[in-house]
């Protein structure tokens, strides 16, 4: 127990430098141009941010879990390539979604779940997509030999890796959206078509192989 419990410690740590690096730069194309291009507060977008977050650590502990109960990393069985063509359709239908819509918060409950739906499930496909990191964490998992140590680890793994994005999107990015958008009032239609435009080409992008995130 000892040990398992300063392996989540380290996996944590290891998240957490992570999520404040390369992570947090990789979710400025994708979450924070989904964030900005609704007329939402500062609550909702914090919101937002967290399922984002949560479908991230959903893909981690689901990798890290497979790999402590079949006891062998899946890194060498995962094909980069199907996991962009999910994270690209995720980003696709975030872009129709932000199209039809424009102003999240005057449309109907079933808009509103298909947002949080694709905001989920950008962040699973994103998380299904192992970087160097996420690598150690599946077989570190993997020499457990347990579904339920894997499970942990990549838990604590995520859990690390979403603390600074949550602060700087869900919090600073709240409270500056809020600036800017008071600054194009009576916009916000226009505001909204630009970002499924700029989700659209990433979506593109990541799908053909043009576009590392």
């Amino acid at each position: 127990m000892e040990i398992l419990f300063s392996s989540m410690v380290a996996t944590f740590v290891i998240g957490l430098s992570f999520g404040a690096g390369a992570c947090m730069f990789t979710c400025i194309p994708t979450l924070g141009v989904m964030l900005l291009s609704q007329d939402i507060d500062a609550k909702e977008v914090a919101r937002q941010t967290w399922r984002f977050n949560a479908g991230r650590m959903s893909a981690y502990a689901l990798l890290t879990s497979i790999s402590g109960l079949v006891g062998a990393s899946l890194v060498g069985l995962l094909d980069i390539a199907h996991a962009n063509w999910i994270f690209a359709a995720m980003l696709l239908f975030s872009a129709v979604v932000l199209w039809r819509k424009g102003k999240v918060v005057g449309c109907s409950g079933g808009a509103r779940q298909q947002v949080r739906a694709g905001l989920f499930g950008m962040g699973f496909a994103m998380g299904l997509r192992p970087c160097a990191p996420l690598a150690g964490v599946m077989a570190a998992s993997a020499a457990t030999g347990s579904l339920a140590s894997g499970l942990l680890l990549g838990f604590s793994f995520g859990a690390g890796a979403v603390v600074v994005p949550q602060i700087v999107f869900g919090i600073g990015l709240g409270k500056a959206g809020s600036e800017i958008r008071s600054q194009l009032v009576g916009r916000q239609q226009q505001l909204a078509r630009i970002g499924s435009s700029v989700l659209a080409l990433v979506g593109v992008g990541v799908g053909m192989g043009w576009v590392s995130l």
